[in-house]
């Protein structure tokens, strides 16, 4: 029985250090991965060949010759098409989905504008029943995630900005027979950096996520760290002590309070006297040097530089990720986020804003998905070999 266990044991280990070593190269011979991760041929044959009976290897062609000649090794890859992912964003004025294959690579995307929750639950089934037409690959539909704005713990929603009270996500998607994963949204987005843009030197990153509130992703040793309770990267409930005047009203003050995109807006909004204000109008208001926006802008600058001051006394990060649309809009701020921080605290730590900004989180929950497909969790996937094509 024992001996048993540890044949199984050993089985799946090697099949998921083979799956990785595949993904992670492309293209590659048995026999290239037999001398990398030091195994015998006749187990990497006999592991491949069980992967291409499940559709997860493909055969693309033939490598070179070995210099002494012979016949030239058959290269494997991941097949793409074994299936498809599906992750929504659910963000307060918009929801947003993203189909993907298995190895990342985009095929759908779909939107829509969140005006009210009251039938929140059924325009849900109406926005993943249009992936339903996705019918090029082996296996379909692998599984659905989604990004929350708010605070989530083992699949649960502890808090959101957006009132999902009524959605019963587990029961709305139950005759899909794939897995529903919930999970955070700047842990998503901490994902997308981690598979899709950060180099094998950078082990520990974070990424600042600036929205309705403020959150960090962490990734710990090229893991995500989530801490004992989902609770890790609350940044924005931190105590902070404004250089402007403090509502008299509220004794505490959080980062969240005043320099989250959110209330960015809402204090431009009052400056300008406009009741709307799109960012669009905000970075037009900043490029034509009006007074009042700069200064606010300059403001938040600061304040995302005091934010990763304090955390990387606590981290040490190779990098940070700013995934802030503002920003976005106005990134000459990025250069006075630099500065200051440098200032501050000192470190020579590279800060820079998030790439592909409006798919990042929906890339994210593509890769967890992959990973848990996969059983790789505990594995590093570089999804941006392929989505990079």
């Amino acid at each position: 029985m024992v001996k048993e266990q540890n044949r199984r044991n050993s089985h799946d280990y090697n099949y998921q250090r083979i799956i990785a070593y595949i993904f992670n190269h492309r293209s590659i011979s048995r026999s290239d991965i037999a001398a990398a991760l030091d195994l015998n041929k006749a187990t990497v044959s006999l592991l491949c060949g069980e992967m291409q009976q499940q559709g997860l290897l493909s055969e693309v062609g033939s490598g070179s010759a070995s210099a002494n000649g012979g016949r030239k090794p058959t290269l494997l890859e991941i097949n793409k098409q074994y299936g498809y992912t599906i992750t929504v964003e659910i963000e307060a004025q918009l929801v947003r989905a993203l189909a993907c294959y298995l190895d990342g690579e985009s095929i759908a995307f779909q939107q829509f504008k969140l005006t009210t929750t009251s039938n929140l639950p059924q325009e849900l089934q109406r926005l993943v029943a249009k992936f339903k037409d996705i019918e090029d690959t082996q296996h379909g539909l692998l599984g659905i995630c989604f990004a929350i704005h708010g605070l989530v713990n083992h699949n649960q929603i502890q808090s959101s900005f957006v009132d999902l009270s009524q959605v019963a996500f587990m029961d709305l998607f139950a005759d899909y027979q794939v897995p529903i994963i919930l999970e955070n949204e700047a842990n998503l987005a901490a994902l997308y950096s981690r598979d899709f843009i950060q180099t094998a030197a950078q082990k520990n990153t974070v990424t600042l996520s600036i929205h309705q509130g403020i959150s960090a992703g962490l990734i710990l040793g090229d893991q995500l760290y989530r801490g004992s309770q989902g609770r890790v990267g609350k940044i924005g409930t931190n105590i902070v002590m404004p250089a402007f005047p403090i509502n008299n009203r509220r004794s505490l003050v959080t980062y969240q309070d005043v320099y989250s995109e959110l209330a960015i807006v809402r204090q431009i909004s009052e400056l300008v006297e406009k009741t709307t204000l799109s960012l669009d109008d905000i970075s037009k208001l900043y490029d034509d040097h009006n007074s009042e926006v700069v200064t606010v802008i300059s403001q938040f600058a600061n304040g995302v530089a005091e934010m990763l001051h304090n955390m990387a006394g606590m981290l040490d990060p190779d990098v940070f990720y700013l995934n802030s649309p503002l920003l976005h809009q106005v990134p000459s701020a990025l250069g006075q986020i630099r500065r200051y921080f440098k200032r501050l605290s000192g470190y020579d730590i590279s800060i820079q804003l998030m790439p592909n900004i409006q798919l990042a989180t929906l890339l994210g929950g593509a890769a967890l998905l992959t990973h848990q497909a996969l059983g790789l969790d505990g594995q590093t996937l570089n999804l941006w070999e392929y989505s990079n094509d």
